[in-house]
């Protein structure tokens, strides 16, 4: 049950994030949230992670996308019967891939206004910026340091 809570807050708050910044904000339009260190940037990500540009196989990487989401959930009920810490990062991991999977399934919908994943959150100083993300892709990153961490405990507590 808290699984599924905190898999509909994710997706919930990505999705409404996105909506909220496609209706307020023009493409590459910025506004400073926290002086230049934290900005809102609207941009729409044709490709995958770090801007890779995969807009000529959208259709691919989206089935693609599709069926690496239900291998983890398959993976999350495994492992839910077996080990009662993995659940949290497999939850944060899936819900980040389902919020950007909704983007592309949009972008292949004609008239949807999708041009790829909505991408805001814009980190940096000065001229210095990382790549523009959003709150799935923070929500991946969250579940892979906590599955990396776990995995590190794990091999230490057998190796002692």
């Amino acid at each position: 049950m808290k699984s599924l809570l905190l898999t509909t807050l994710i997706i919930f708050s990505d999705q409404l994030s996105k909506f909220l910044i496609k209706s307020y904000l023009l493409k590459y339009q910025s506004i400073e949230i926290i002086g230049n260190f934290l900005k809102f940037t609207y941009i729409e990500n044709r490709g995958i992670a770090f801007g890779i540009d995969t807009s000529n196989y959208h259709v691919y990487i989206t089935i693609l996308t599709i069926i690496s989401i239900l291998i983890i959930i398959y993976y999350y009920f495994y492992l839910s019967s077996q080990n009662k810490f993995e659940w949290l990062p497999l939850i944060f991991i899936i819900s980040g891939a389902i919020g950007n999977a909704i983007d592309r399934v949009f972008v292949l919908i004609p008239g949807s206004g999708y041009e790829g994943v909505i991408d805001f959150i814009d980190i940096g100083f000065w001229n210095f910026r990382w790549y523009i993300f959003n709150i799935a892709d923070t929500s991946v990153t969250i579940g892979i340091i906590l599955y990396l961490i776990l995995q590190y405990k794990r091999s230490k507590s057998k190796n002692a």
